[in-house]
């Protein structure tokens, strides 16, 4: 029974979202109706991990350089917590809060940055810790930014940023865009 109770609490320190967040960003799951639906394509299609599902942000100014305004994230489906995830990240000594979720204040960060794209012209800008890009890849999109380089310190996360970079490369105009762990 005791086993049982220290499991149950291992469960509850796993980090999770406490919202959905503040949807200044619009999105929607790419062009499936369900997260289930996008696990059930992605599994079809022999694309990425089972987990995973594709999410479409249209940013809510226009005449940037994204076309038609949209940005694809490919990131786990919320409320997946795979246990090979955490014995990678004990192994390691990293954490795992990139791969968990999209956290409410990027959304916040992202809105503030393309709100302000003036403050990136000709900058250089890295963002640390980025989970899955989000914030990054609007500034590399929205602003005149020199270069974006991207990072996180969790090699899992960081594969994802690399895909999402690739998904959105042509977003980017003059603007070079990298990931970096």
């Amino acid at each position: 029974m005791e086993a049982e109770g220290q499991s149950q609490n291992t469960i509850k320190r796993i980090s999770r979202k406490a919202m959905e967040g503040f949807n200044m960003i619009p999105y929607h799951l790419g062009n499936e109706d369900s997260e289930e639906e996008a696990i059930i394509l992605n599994r079809r299609n022999g694309n990425y991990n089972s987990k995973d599902a594709t999410l479409c942000y249209t940013l809510p100014i226009h005449g940037y350089g994204a076309p038609n305004n949209k940005l694809f994230l490919t990131q786990r489906v919320n409320n997946v917590a795979d246990i090979s995830d955490l014995e990678f990240c004990n192994k390691h000594d990293i954490d795992n809060t990139g791969l968990v979720c999209q956290w409410p204040s990027e959304d916040v960060l992202a809105y503030f940055c393309f709100s302000h794209a003036d403050l990136f012209r000709s900058k250089r800008v890295i963002e640390l810790g980025s989970g899955y890009g989000l914030v990054g890849l609007v500034i590399a999109a929205v602003t005149d930014a020199t270069e974006v380089i991207i990072s996180d310190g969790n090699p899992q996360v960081v594969n994802y940023i690399e895909h999402n970079i690739d998904a959105n490369s042509k977003a980017f105009g003059a603007t070079k865009v990298k990931s970096m762990m």
